[in-house]
């Protein structure tokens, strides 16, 4: 998925779920779950041993419809495995150049991480066209975003670290393009029952809440 083909679906979802199980069966659930609500994107975090091994089998066996790709990507290093994987956008808390240009040499979306507008701007230059703000919680929040768009009305964004759903109207009120929610909306409790029916459903209504604010 290149770069701006991630961006535009971003967009119009809102939102990006993000998720790290090192058990292969339960993070195969945990994208069922999160694709029967509706969500066609979904980040799988590279933070353990053999991440890359249960990327591959979620790229493998992803429901028709839904893309995935790596996250916590900081280095080429681990950009050549989340590629090698088959990972079909790259994101990272951080950003570097070289994970750029292997991104791009295949045509795979890259979304670096960033704090300030320096470096926002630095990783457009890249040919990024999503920017991952990043931990946007610690930041500021939504006055973060309004603050950093008002003299850069050009840049889509990304908000991860310390996002809820609580707070996801303000953040899309403030100018960000979707947002990035692990934990507050992935509960593992969700899938010890019903079949992950729990996370299905909280899917889907996090979903239908950011089109009724984008609709608004």
């Amino acid at each position: 998925m290149n770069a701006e083909a991630f961006r535009s679906e971003a967009a119009r979802l809102a939102l990006v779920p993000l998720f790290y199980d090192g058990d292969a069966a339960r993070a195969r659930a945990t994208v069922a779950a999160l694709a029967a609500g509706g969500a066609t994107l979904v980040e799988y975090t590279l933070r353990g041993p053999g991440a890359d091994r249960v990327l591959a089998e979620l790229v493998e066996n992803a429901p028709a419809g839904v893309t995935i790709g790596a996250g916590s990507v900081s280095d080429a290093a681990m950009a050549d495995l989340a590629l090698r994987a088959g990972a079909a956008f790259v994101v990272g808390p951080n950003g570097d150049p070289e994970v750029a240009e292997r991104c791009f040499a295949q045509a795979v979306a890259y979304v670096p991480g960033c704090m300030t507008p320096s470096e926002l701007v630095r990783a457009r230059s890249w040919g990024c066209s999503l920017l991952k703000l990043f931990p946007v919680g610690a930041l500021g929040g939504p006055a973060y975003v309004r603050a950093v768009r008002a003299p850069l009305p050009g840049l889509e964004m990304m908000v991860t670290g310390g996002v809820s759903m609580e707070d996801a109207s303000a953040y899309l009120e403030a100018g960000a393009a979707c947002l990035g929610i692990g934990s507050e909306l992935v509960k593992r409790s969700y899938l010890d029952v019903d079949d992950g029916r729990p996370l299905a459903e909280a899917t889907a209504a996090a979903l239908a809440r950011l089109r009724s604010v984008r609709e608004g």
